[in-house]
């Protein structure tokens, strides 16, 4: 049940829903962590960026900057991904409510189940255990970033929630 803030998560569901424990996922851990707290909102909007940066380091990506979120998604990535496109279309499908939409309209599907496939089962797999670059915290996406709290308008390139 949401909270006064409308922060709940979802049921957990999934192996991992119980997870409370390092994953060795970075994503998923800080995903397991807001959840935790009840944050849902928080998880998405901290997640979902962190997961397409990822996807642009480890296929060595680069996009045009006035694209956005959804544009990357359907035109930026590629043939040879696998199964990445469509896990991540599922956890966009989840993170576009929570970031653009009103409480009522979330999905309140757990995305740890889709997180966790992302890392082990696509060529994401191979950032995992990399040392950290000393950059990471530096890197932004080149494409489109939504102001906070603008559900339109001009866009921004950099960091911030997208």
């Amino acid at each position: 049940m949401p909270n006064s803030s409308g922060s709940a998560p979802p049921a957990p569901s999934g192996p991992d829903a119980q997870s409370s424990g390092p994953t060795g996922i970075p994503p998923l851990d800080e995903l397991n962590d807001h959840l935790g707290r009840g944050d849902f909102s928080g998880a998405m909007r901290a997640v979902f960026p962190r997961i397409m940066i990822d996807v642009q380091r480890a296929y060595n990506l680069t996009f045009p900057p006035h694209w956005t979120a959804r544009d990357v998604l359907a035109h930026g990535l590629r043939g040879d991904m696998g199964r990445l496109p469509d896990l991540l279309f599922q956890l966009y499908s989840i993170y576009e409510p929570v970031r653009y939409g009103e409480e009522r309209d979330w999905v309140r599907s757990d995305p740890r189940e889709i997180v966790r496939r992302i890392y082990t089962e696509t060529g994401l797999r191979s950032i995992l255990g990399r040392p950290a670059d000393p950059e990471y915290s530096e890197f932004r996406p080149t494409f489109s970033v939504v102001r906070p709290g603008r559900e339109s308008g001009p866009a921004t390139k950099g960091g911030g929630p997208w």
